[in-house]
């Protein structure tokens, strides 16, 4: 179900973990993709897991003036094939069990341009549960073109909420200004989310104000993105998805927001209207919900929304038994996801 005066026109699935396409290129699954035309193309970050269950960061690209729409999405690869990692970690490193939630930016620090991409980093083996612990770091773009990770992270949770999580960093007005999640950790299995969303801001994208709410508990933000337009800026805000099947778990989908203004604390945003409601009439792809979106803006009236979506509640063995059947035997996992392009048209 569609509302926020937008109708959902198209979706077309990216890469799947459970069906058709799969990643291939030595990754497993993939998720949170972050869009952005640089270097003459359309270019995508993500979080993804590879043959070795490590999530690390990956590349995909467009090919050279091809449209949005295009889909025909290639990662970047070496000369096995496989794809190429973004500053991995060292096996000490903190953030060695895992890096996700990818967000590119291009500011100044320090009086030179820069090009970053912020990121989850998982603290702890465990990825999930109350033990999991999350901060976050970034990425640097050297003069030779290569992703340099930055050693330590920039920002940590607090004693209430340990762990910080899913960034959105952008620099507008002179400054850094980052979104992100306040929580104990990655939800796990029967467990109910318990999500704040907070924002910051930074003169250098390296130390960062006293954060303040941006959204409470109650309306259950997981990750958002912001699309910077002619006219203003809007925000796509998404809910934790149900990555386990628990019963109950609170409603999933989209929200938007807009603001004339500049973009920043709740204050600046007009309030958030539902955009896309998929606990009813979701495919099965994404009827455990969706996260980690991006958004591309085309035109006033159309808007092309990238995110993932969790599968709904499958049987395992049967889903073995169909891959099977099809010669395209799957990972064993606790749940899978699909990454897509939603494309919106404003309703008349």
């Amino acid at each position: 179900m569609e509302s926020a005066g937008w109708s959902l026109v198209e979706t077309r699935r990216l890469f799947d973990m459970l069906d058709s396409p799969r990643p291939g290129h030595g990754l497993l699954g993939v998720s949170d993709p972050d869009i952005h035309h640089l270097d003459g193309r359309w270019c995508m970050f993500v979080g993804a897991m590879n043959s070795r269950f490590r999530v690390r960061l990956y590349e995909a690209r467009l090919p050279e003036g091809a449209d949005i729409t295009d889909d025909r999405w290639r990662f970047v690869t070496d000369s096995r094939d496989r794809a190429v990692a973004l500053g991995a970690p060292e096996r000490d490193a903190w953030d060695s069990p895992g890096m996700h939630s990818p967000t590119y930016v291009r500011g100044t620090a320090n009086d030179r341009t820069v090009e970053r991409i912020y990121y989850a980093g998982q603290l702890s083996r465990a990825m999930s549960g109350k033990r999991s612990r999350y901060a976050i770091g970034y990425l640097e773009r050297s003069a030779g073109g290569q992703w340099v990770r930055h050693p330590e992270p920039v920002l940590y949770g607090d004693d209430t909420r340990p762990s910080a999580m899913e960034p959105y960093v952008l620099w507008a007005g002179g400054q850094w200004r980052m979104w992100y999640l306040a929580c104990v950790g990655e939800v796990g299995r029967g467990e109910l989310p318990d999500y704040e969303m907070r924002y910051t801001t930074s003169k250098d994208g390296q130390t960062w104000a006293t954060p303040e709410r941006f959204a409470t508990t109650v309306e259950g933000f997981f990750n958002n993105t912001v699309a910077v337009g002619d006219a203003g800026s809007r925000m796509i805000a998404a809910r934790g998805t149900n990555l386990h099947g628990t019963d109950p778990f609170p409603s999933q989908g989209l929200w938007l927001a807009d603001t004339t203004g500049a973009p920043g604390d709740r204050a600046s945003w007009q309030p958030f209207e539902r955009l896309l409601d998929t606990d009813t009439a979701a495919e099965p792809w994404y009827g455990g919900g969706i996260c980690g979106p991006a958004c591309v803006l085309d035109g006033e009236d159309t808007m092309h929304i990238f995110a993932t979506g969790t599968h709904s509640p499958i049987s395992w063995y049967r889903a073995i038994y169909q891959q099977l059947r099809r010669r395209h035997p799957i990972v064993p996992a606790p749940f899978y996801l699909a990454t897509a392009r939603f494309t919106f048209r404003r309703s008349r």
